[in-house]
């Protein structure tokens, strides 16, 4: 229980953090900028108790690189904006990813980002207590094939949290290992084209005897994140 209860006071930071980017993101503001407003919002929320927090913070073509430390490029109208945020309170670590848009996406951005909800819900469906974590990413990658976008997302598809940011099994190929009722997980699908765009939404859940419970109750609809 106790566990769990740093964890979800962790996502109540990811939470904070994402509705100040939302209000503060525009043209003109860096990476680096929204590092340190995230800094400040966890720093102010958990000044009580040991913390710390690493991250994604990429914007516009660099997007497509899939994560990395802020710089001081300066967003633009037409931007995404990946925040992929993982923040330790006390002992237990958080992992939630959201994409904004400087500005109305594409069609085919929008195309592609409503394809990653239909992955992660697959996700949220499909894992149970006992099953091999490669067969998510194996079952995500055939769905993802059929709607167009086979070999377009690189990465694992979640991964178990709790005492550190990462922890196997990650959902991935070559992971054997069973996923166990109790355990925290992540559930990240993300899209890339290469010097182009990328997007990723990930959420934070607990297994249960009956499948996944979500413990990130945030937005995913793109629209909320159009800015």
């Amino acid at each position: 229980m106790k566990k769990l209860n740093e964890l979800l006071r962790a996502l109540e930071v990811n939470k904070a953090v994402y509705d100040a980017v939302r209000d503060y993101i525009r043209p003109g503001v860096s990476e680096q900028d929204i590092y340190e407003l995230t800094k400040t919002v966890v720093d102010d929320m958990l000044s009580d108790v040991p913390h710390e927090f690493i991250g994604d913070f990429v914007g516009g073509k660099r997007c497509s690189l899939i994560g990395g430390d802020p710089t001081d490029y300066k967003l633009s109208s037409g931007d995404g904006f990946i925040l992929d945020l993982s923040v330790r309170c006390a002992n237990t670590w958080s992992d939630t990813c959201r994409t904004f848009f400087l500005g109305e996406p594409t069609r085919e951005i929008k195309k592609a980002y409503d394809a990653v909800l239909k992955i992660q819900s697959f996700g949220a469906s499909f894992v149970k207590p006992g099953i091999c974590a490669e067969d998510i990413k194996t079952n995500a990658e055939i769905l993802l094939e059929d709607m167009g976008y086979g070999s377009m997302m690189p990465h694992h598809m979640g991964h178990i949290i709790g005492t550190k940011p990462y922890m196997t099994p990650a959902f991935d190929i070559g992971h054997k290992d069973t996923v166990q009722e109790g355990a925290f997980f992540t559930l990240e699908p993300g899209l890339y084209v290469d010097e182009s765009w990328g997007i990723r939404v990930e959420n934070d859940y607990m297994l249960q005897s009956d499948g996944a419970k979500l413990l990130f109750d945030y937005p995913t609809k793109i629209d909320y994140f159009i800015v």
